[in-house]
């Protein structure tokens, strides 16, 4: 990769939003394949690192969270892998292997998960591997074939899991880039050393992207769309030790990252729906929002216990843009009702003429019936009592003739009440979707 040489150290977090459709599943598979356990404080010089991280983060959660929902998130460690590293041709060479811990952090009720790809101690260029989590080259070696496969690939194949939006990604560094610009192409989510382009970013562009969101002392914090890079003044040796430092920033964006998920689930469900309109109903729609709804708790206003631990993740979200993503659901959604009405309407239009024809047909049987028993009482009032055997005949259609007068009578009352409790069934849930919004 050129001349290239690295002027700091650094760890790198990649944060891969998914989503099961079979929970109970997923939950069996990341109970059978949990490497991490809790340990006492005096055993956390013999922790191993998934144990560490998963106690690091969730202890900053216990402790600086109000919100109880952040405080049950359960996280797993799978254990170690090799992440391929590349060029940015992507021809499938793979140029050297960094070692990665990967973790699940779950909420099985609304079954949201993130996927958190660890590369501690990293030496390979970090704009490249940001570079290939933006072109979705993040590949891992599964253990079973031997191959390099993404890490959705590998986690939808043994966890059930499927990617629900754009990865995003952590770097904590022990220094600024000495050239700035190398800086400014990280936070782009860019290669820094590119094998098949001669083209640069504008000055003016990086200087956009380098300002500092910092709110304590003790590091720099520099946020795009998809990358924050957080420079800390004490980056020690041993990655157990600074593992707590991290700790204290990464919860924050692994509890943004459940909030986009569960805006990106709904609103691409909704889309779907959109593109294959032809067969969504009223109980879908009522389903979307029920899904939809699970997910509120992780929107309270409160979150942190403190106010700029608030702070950082309002800047995070900002530059997540999960905002717009939530005006754009509430956008779509509407249309979906507008067009669930639409054809609801029409249905009913049919539905209507369809009706008024069969109550037309039955008004004429039932016409009929009426006429025909003026007839039968002109017919046996004629007809002398010395006439015995036409008094059977005369029974008998009277018979007949009550039996379809109160069939007829009874049918019209269903199809009127049925009509009926469809229209309020509608109207009330036409009036609950408008309480939601």
């Amino acid at each position: 990769m050129g001349s290239y040489s690295k002027t700091y150290e650094d760890d790198i977090f990649f944060f891969l939003p998914m989503t099961s459709p079979d929970r109970a599943k997923t939950r069996e598979a990341l109970l059978r394949d949990k490497k991490n356990r809790p340990y006492t404080s005096e055993e956390r010089e013999d922790a191993t690192f998934g144990e560490a991280y998963c106690n690091a983060i969730t202890n900053h959660c216990l402790y600086e969270c109000n919100n109880t929902v952040f405080k049950q998130l359960t996280r797993t460690h799978l254990g170690t892998f090799k992440l391929a590293c590349y060029d940015d041709n992507y021809d499938g060479t793979v140029l050297d292997t960094e070692e990665v811990e990967l973790f699940v952090t779950s909420h099985y009720r609304t079954g949201i998960y993130i996927v958190t790809v660890v590369c501690p101690d990293n030496h390979y260029i970090p704009t490249q591997l940001v570079d290939q989590m933006s072109t979705n080259h993040l590949a891992i070696e599964d253990p079973e074939s031997g191959e390099y496969v993404s890490v959705a690939s590998y986690m939808n194949k043994h966890y059930f899991l499927e990617l629900c939006g754009e990865a995003k990604c952590v770097v904590c560094m022990s220094n600024p880039p000495e050239d700035r610009t190398e800086l400014g192409y990280l936070l782009a989510g860019e290669t820094y050393v590119s094998e098949h382009i001669d083209y640069r970013i504008l000055p003016h562009r990086i200087d956009a992207l380098l300002q500092n969101h910092a709110c304590y002392d003790y590091y720099d914090s520099y946020i795009s769309r998809s990358v924050i890079a957080f420079i800390f003044k004490d980056y020690p040796d041993d990655i157990l030790e600074r593992l707590e430092t991290e700790a204290s920033e990464i919860f924050i964006v692994e509890i943004v990252m459940f909030q986009n998920t569960a805006v990106m689930r709904t609103n691409t469900r909704v889309i779907e729906e959109l593109g294959d309109n032809d067969g969504i109903t009223n109980t879908e729609i009522e389903e979307l929002y029920i899904e939809f709804g699970q997910t509120m708790k992780f929107w309270s206003s409160n979150i942190f216990k403190y106010t700029f631990a608030q702070k950082e993740a309002d800047e995070i979200i900002a530059a997540f843009e999960i905002q717009k993503t939530l005006d754009e659901y509430h956008r779509n959604q509407e249309f979906l009702d507008r067009l669930v009405e639409l054809k609801s309407n029409i249905a009913d239009q049919k539905s209507d003429a369809q009706m008024n024809v069969l109550l037309f047909v039955l008004s004429c049987f039932e016409g009929c019936s009426i006429s025909l028993a003026g007839v039968l009482c002109i017919f046996g009032w004629l007809i002398p009592s010395t006439a015995p055997h036409f008094s059977f005949i005369e029974d008998l259609l009277s018979v007949l003739w009550v039996t379809f007068f109160f069939s007829s009578a009874i049918l019209l009352f269903f199809l009127f009440s049925g009509k009926l409790v469809r229209k309020k069934k509608a109207k009330r849930v036409k009036r609950n979707r408008k309480k939601r919004h």
